[in-house]
């Protein structure tokens, strides 16, 4: 990998030794600011030349620029929707210099009992974005820091929610389009970065604060310069930059949850650290059972003092959930040829959740395997950081230097109890299970970008790298099993399985690289560059080091005392004391293995712009090797790793078209072949024991899939922060990666496959618009809309006669993880606005249509998940700029989540059964947050 870092490094090198040229002409450029706003930039100006045809917009920074002037003088007219109209006259343009003219816009008079303008049009405005999704080549929509602010947004996963076709669902992530985490790409500021968490293929993304994102795109349409990986969406988190002033943000909040709040809750106080989510070295591994042991058992006296943490959960009454933050930013250089500035943002967020419900497994007949009752006890924080270094020469290059810390932990508790047939040593009592397990991710990433153009912008450079390094801890997991619950139950053992304690390490580290050449190739009447070829190349480079290993709770004498599964820890200092309990680890040839993957991938972009139309067609070529080193559960202690590489190469070609139907309205076309890669745990050669004979079983020799797309786009933009549009898709996928469920006697056997083909396709509509284009009254400006909806159909298939699928129950089906609809809708009104006082309350509305969840095996039909309906409030209040008060009511509906199976053979008496599979409320979330800005 070292051979790929001094190929970043020197790569990005190179963007401080190009320079700047100019031609004959002369230039006038310069810096537009808002009066109303203490000199805020005035993005999405217009600066026109009066009696010319030449002219330009500012830019996020409120920059301008209009080149290839001949020398004379020109008089210069700033205008801007709502503010005053300036011209400065006899501005002299000389050949070969630049000349400097800075303005400052005011509003005018008959907008000052307006909205005002400024706070729309900043980076991350709903405006601005807008702007961006109309001139953007692809199909893509985003949501921007103004947005999420406005919804009550924290973190990004539920920002997400909010765009159309997208769902997110508790512990299984981002759905798009009803393709699953699974087949989605995630970016950060262009780059991307590797999971921790090998149950996700992206990081999950309710782990990155919004107080750190300026905006996320979602790309649903694909071109030549993403990664081939892709099916559902690309997502791309941009950071915050540096402000234009001087800038502190502090945030304060608290949590209310119906369900939890103030009653007892349980969970494993094993660090001094606990609060802030980090685990210490209470947890750590005994050396007795190292990494390098291959096997051991430990006397009862050697047990007793192996273990610093406790069989025993802590209870306390669950308090109010709560975050903070801290931000700073500003300019250390601002001037007429340069800018240096920094932002920093630390931030913290915790929850207190616990739900109750019942948990099945089901044969075919709809009998039930296992029947429990259940609660769970989730303790979780989320930290996320940024330093962000950002440098600007004009006119020559820019550099940004970023560091990101990700970190999230769960110390999570699940108690169950009831009928297990897979348990014979029960007496007719209850099973009881407790499973404490403790999960830990950390994500550190360096940035570091460049670009720089030349000659009038005929020649443009733009490279990137980056570091990362990433741990996935589950440290000292405790399963705990017992016949009956309380101060009499029985210590069991069954089929050979104890109680264990069970540890996972999985690190990685990775590096990636991106260089994009682009050169002007044909120019228009105002000498611009229509027409650009571009050339690149991703590199994407990750070593994966996986470690498990499971310690059982030996027992040497069958006549034993009872326990408590209240205190059970008492009964293993009785058992170590009294000599009938030891721990033990038998050899797993299984236990460690190792992945890597590495991304060679070169790309070529014609891009060319007519009057109204404009065509981007690339081709991609990518060669994805992947190497996994393992050993079977029943090799010999000294047989050598295997290794499976698979080192697929494919070609991606991508169109995308873009036609101006109107000064408002464009028209788009976008077709590409792209390939969809499994998540680490889908191919780990190893199997995931779930405490109550429940398993997950990676397949290693798991193919990519290999997707078809096609999107069709209307779409309209009538005014400022409105929009209308339709789009209707269509996906093909060859060798669909599908999950599969088969019930076991103790459990369900979750497991992973090809499928021969599926095909999804559908339409989505999303709008949003104010009352008052509507409704031509007072009361109606107080109130805007949005929705967006997708109605979609899909069906997977395999072969009848395929021996691989020969335990599948159905053959032709839904998509798993597929919904047929999904719809997302917001009101928002405006109760007042006063001078620098305002106030709105704002309702949103998120659903989905069912879905399945497992695909059935052997007789048993899909596991299915029902539709859920979630309503949020968002009332905001903002005093004087500087303070803003946010009261928010999340899942007021509090529906249950539910998961079912049907009987796929005739039963006699149908009433007897249920069909449920889990089910659970999560309960109602109030919440109140406080920021001050200075």
């Amino acid at each position: 990998m070292r051979r790929y870092l001094i190929f970043i490094f020197s790569v990005l090198m190179t963007g401080n030794a190009l320079q700047a040229q100019s031609e004959s002409r002369g230039s006038i450029m310069g810096r537009l600011t808002d009066k109303e706003m203490e000199g805020e930039p005035l993005p999405f100006a217009n600066v026109l030349l009066k009696g010319t045809s030449k002219g330009a917009t500012t830019d996020l920074e409120g920059i301008y620029a209009i080149e290839k002037l001949e020398p004379g003088k020109y008089t210069v007219v700033f205008s801007f929707i709502g503010y005053e109209t300036r011209e400065t006259l006899n501005i002299e343009v000389v050949a070969g210099k630049v000349t400097e003219i800075n303005a400052e816009l005011g509003s005018s008079a008959a907008a000052l009992d307006e909205v005002v303008i400024s706070t729309v049009s900043r980076r991350d405005s709903e405006v601005a974005l807008l702007l961006e999704q109309k001139k953007a080549v692809v199909i893509k929509q985003s949501i921007g820091a103004e947005e999420l602010s406005r919804k009550g947004v924290s973190n990004v996963e539920q920002g997400l929610s909010k765009i159309s076709g997208i769902t997110t669902v508790e512990d299984r992530g981002t759905f798009v389009r009803g393709l699953d985490d699974r087949y989605n790409f995630l970016l950060v500021n262009g780059l991307p970065i590797a999971s921790s968490d090998p149950d996700f293929k992206i990081i999950p993304l309710n782990y990155i604060s919004t107080n750190i994102v300026s905006s996320i795109d979602v790309l649903k349409t694909f071109n030549a310069s993403l990664y081939q990986d892709f099916a559902g969406a690309t997502f791309e988190v941009k950071t915050t930059p540096a402000p234009s002033r001087p800038t502190t943000i502090l945030n304060v909040g608290v949590k209310y949850n119906s369900i939890t709040t103030f009653k007892d809750f349980y969970y494993d106080d094993s660090s001094e650290l606990e609060f802030l989510g980090y685990t210490g070295d209470n947890r750590a591994l005994p050396a007795a059972f190292g990494e390098d042991v291959l096997s051991y058992t430990a006397t009862p006296e050697e047990s007793e003092g192996l273990f610093e943490s406790s069989w025993t959960p802590e209870k306390i009454t669950a308090p109010l959930a709560n975050s903070f933050g801290i931000s700073h930013g500003q300019r250390l250089i601002s001037n007429e040829h340069e800018n240096l500035g920094f932002y920093f943002s630390l931030n913290y967020d915790n929850s207190y959740h616990s739900r109750q419900g019942v948990e099945r497994t089901l044969n075919s007949e709809g009998t039930a395997g296992q029947n429990f009752n259940s609660v769970t006890y989730d303790f979780s924080t989320q930290k996320s950081a940024l330093i962000s270094l950002d440098y600007d020469r004009i006119d020559r290059f820019q550099l940004k230097f970023n560091t990101i810390y990700l970190q999230n932990s769960s110390n999570f508790i699940r108690e169950a109890f009831g009928r297990n047939d897979g348990f014979t040593q029960l007496n007719n009592r209850d099973f009881f299970i407790r499973d404490a397990r403790y999960t830990e991710n950390d994500n550190l990433i360096f940035q570091l970008y460049g670009n720089t153009d030349w000659q009038d912008k005929k020649h443009q450079l733009e490279v990137a790298g980056s570091v990362g390094i990433g741990n996935n801890q589950v440290p000292d997991r405790r399963v705990l099993r017992a016949a009956g619950t309380g101060e009499d139950a029985e210590y069991i053992t069954t089929n050979g399985i104890n109680p264990f304690r069970f540890f996972q390490t999985l690190e990685n580290s990775s590096i990636s690289a991106k260089a994009e050449y682009s050169h002007g190739l044909q120019k228009d009447e105002n000498l611009d560059f229509s027409s650009h070829l571009k050339v690149g190349y991703n590199l994407n480079a990750i070593e994966y080091d996986f470690f498990n290993r499971t310690i059982t709770a030996q027992v040497d004498n069958i006549n034993l005392p009872n326990l408590n599964t209240n205190d059970p820890q008492v009964f293993f200092n009785r058992g170590f004391s009294e000599g009938f309990l030891r721990y033990s680890s038998t050899f797993d040839p299984a236990a460690r293995s190792q992945i890597n993957q590495v991304i060679n991938a070169g790309y070529l972009i014609l891009q060319k712009q007519w009057e109204k139309l404009l065509i981007d067609a690339g081709l991609r070529a990518e060669y994805a090797s992947r190497q996994i080193s393992y050993r079977n559960p029943l090799d010999r202690p000294d047989s050598p790793y295997k290794e499976l590489n698979y080192e697929p190469f494919d070609l991606s070609p991508s169109l995308n078209i873009k036609y101006d139907l109107g000064e408002n309205s464009n028209l788009r076309l976008a077709a590409s072949v792209t390939s969809t890669r499994p998540r680490l745990r889908e191919i780990l050669p190893t199997v995931y024991q779930d405490g109550d004979g429940n398993q997950v079983i990676g397949n290693p020799t798991l193919k990519n899939s290999r997707n078809y797309n096609v999107d069709l786009k209307y779409e309209v933009f009538p005014e400022n922060a409105q929009l209308l549009a339709f789009t209707v898709f269509g996906k093909y996928i060859q060798d669909p990666i599908e999950r599969l469920a088969r019930s076991t006697s103790v459990g369900y056997r979750t497991f992973f496959d090809n499928f021969d083909e599926a095909v999804l396709y559908g339409v989505e509509l999303e709008a949003r618009f104010n009352a008052s284009s509507i409704f031509e009254n007072t009361f109606a400006d107080r109130f805007s809309f949005g929705f967006n909806g997708i109605l979609m159909d899909s069906e997977a298939t395999a072969a009848a006669d395929d021996p691989r699928f020969a335990a599948v129950t159905n053959k032709n089906r839904r998509l798993q993880g597929a919904s047929n609809w999904g719809i997302n809708a917001d009101v928002l009104y405006q109760i007042f606005k006063r001078g620098n006082t305002a106030s709105s309350v704002n309702l949103i509305y998120n659903t989905f249509g069912e879905r399945i969840y497992a695909v059935g095996v052997e007789g048993a039909d899909e596991i299915y998940e029902r539709p859920l309906n979630q309503l949020d409030l968002v009332w905001a209040t903002q005093f004087n700029k500087s303070w803003d008060l946010k009261l928010t009511a999340r899942n007021l509906l509090n529906e249950e989540t539910l998961f079912y199976q049907d009987p796929t053979r005739d039963i006699r008496f149908p009433n007897q059964f249920s069909n449920v599979i889990e089910s659970f409320n999560t309960g109602t979330t109030y919440g109140a947050s406080l920021t001050y800005k200075f």
